[in-house]
């Protein structure tokens, strides 16, 4: 983000305090012959997480979920191993963004790096109450929010009051947008400015109970397929019974916070229907409902879920259309659209691959699987072309080069410089007539091209259009180029 850090500083509000002083009511004091009693301190009662469904001993205020950034230099992030729910899924470009949901702020020591608002991710934390935690948003997350007049914390215009910045992160290499992130107390602090707090009504996430001992360990290594360059996998340890996180790379996905691997006792994959969006790189979600798979335990099982609009919450149920019993414990969500270039695979203890359900189909909106794979074809064609142009290019020069010191050799009459000036320019033309060849190889037939375009318009050497402009390219592809955040 250009001149990010300069913005966030220059954004800085002024924080307003106020006090009040009063004094205290005189205390009654006992007469001298009443004897003293004890007074038992009561015990706070327990209250239940309502993203994890376990026992808390904090309660009674808002979820906060922070928006992470996500691929090349954004990784480790804080906050990925203490959160509650992470939840993933593209919603632009070709890379996962991702939030983290913390049930709440005294959770958060520090989270980050803080990435800009998706309103993907917007539909499914706002029907928990919670307060949505970003640097900057797109135009159809700050339309949503606009539209439910729904306050978040946005660090493009509350600054530092509630971000701060890792110098030292930045120090040793790190993108100026990777060294934002935010704690509990600068939430609380930024709220404040708002005149607003986390005080509010919550909701569990889930229904969450006991379940049986599964019967068999058919789950214990997911691996989500979200682009060709971001795949992760989701893989299960009997000795703690939780599915352990991995990043694109293959390397265990650390919180630069705490330096534990993020791990869940629930992982979910929420099928949905997907498009494009009028901007043609946002992904658009049907996230009225679809099919799923449920993993805990080692074992898995196929689910149905239901959401609708904006503010409507998720529901989940069983094959048999009961409510969907979770257990109790941390949460992974993964919103996957299975549109070209996405897959899943899922292999149990024994090394089997399980038969999943099938891909959900594509919104209107959507390119074809023919078509996104002739324009990423077309993409991968185009790129060859030039580096095979760059190629002969460079080959040419060095060509001209060696005639030229061939010709300065047989000006000079010595013949032991003749047969070296001689073998150079050989081995020049060698490389120009290989660079040539690869050219040609790349260029399309002759008849295509004459039937492409009217002869006296098209000149027999000309390349292919660049893909990057077709209409039928993906979104993934139109927005390789460009950083996501948190996709």
């Amino acid at each position: 983000m250009r001149h990010f850090k300069t913005t966030l500083l220059c954004s800085l509000l002024a924080l307003c305090l106020a006090g009040c002083a009063g004094g205290a009511d005189p205390q009654p004091t006992a007469p001298p012959s009443a004897a003293p009693t004890a007074t038992a301190t009561p015990t706070p009662e327990p209250t239940t997480n309502p993203l994890t469904g376990q026992d808390s001993a904090a309660g009674g205020l808002r979820p906060v979920a922070v928006t992470l950034r996500t691929g090349e230099g954004s990784t480790p992030q804080w906050g990925v191993a203490s959160a509650d729910v992470l939840i993933e899924g593209v919603s632009e470009g070709s890379t996962a963004g991702l939030t983290a949901v913390f049930s709440h702020p005294d959770q958060i020591s520090k989270v980050g790096p803080v990435g800009p608002g998706r309103d993907l991710m917007l539909q499914m934390v706002l029907p928990l109450n919670a307060v949505p935690v970003h640097i900057d948003k797109n135009i159809y997350a700050s339309n949503l929010l606009n539209l439910l007049s729904y306050q978040d914390l946005d660090g493009l215009h509350i600054g530092t009051a509630a971000f701060a910045f890792d110098q030292g992160r930045y120090e040793s290499g790190f993108r100026e947008e990777n060294c934002w992130y935010t704690t509990g107390d600068l939430i609380r602090t930024g709220l404040e400015n708002y005149g607003t707090g986390l005080e509010g009504p919550t909701m569990p996430l889930f229904s969450f109970g006991e379940r049986p001992a599964p019967g068999s360990r058919n789950a214990t290594e997911l691996t989500i397929t979200f682009s060709a360059s971001d795949v992760e996998q989701l893989v299960y340890s009997p000795d703690i019974g939780l599915y352990l996180k991995n990043n694109a790379d293959g390397s265990a996905q650390m919180d630069a916070d705490n330096g534990d691997q993020a791990a869940f006792t629930n992982v979910f994959v929420l099928y949905a229907s997907s498009g494009i969006k009028d901007d043609g790189i946002t992904r658009q979600y049907d996230l009225s409902g679809g099919t799923g798979l449920y993993l805990t335990g080692g074992s898995w099982e196929q689910i149905h879920w239901t959401k609708g609009d904006a503010t409507a919450p998720l529901s989940l149920t069983n094959q048999e259309g009961k409510t969907l019993v979770v257990s109790p414990g941390k949460s992974f969500i993964a919103i996957w659209g299975g549109y070209y270039g996405q897959g899943l695979r899922l292999v149990g203890e024994d090394g089997a691959e399980q038969t999943l359900p099938e891909k959900p189909a594509l919104l209107e909106s959507g390119i074809p699987d023919e078509v996104a794979q002739a324009a990423e074809e077309a993409i991968r064609t185009q790129k060859a072309i030039e580096e095979a142009q760059a190629q002969l290019t460079t080959a040419q020069e060095a060509l001209a080069q060696a005639q030229q010191a061939e010709s300065e050799a047989l000006a000079n009459d010595n013949p032991d410089d003749d047969d070296p000036a001689r073998q150079a320019t050989a081995t020049a033309q060698a490389a120009v007539d290989a660079a040539q060849q690869t050219l040609d190889s790349l260029q399309p037939p002759a008849e295509e091209t004459a039937a492409e375009a009217p002869a006296e318009s098209q000149p027999a050497e000309s390349q292919p259009e660049d893909a990057a402009s077709s209409e039928s390219q993906p979104a993934e592809s139109q927005a390789a180029s460009s950083e996501q955040n948190n996709g």
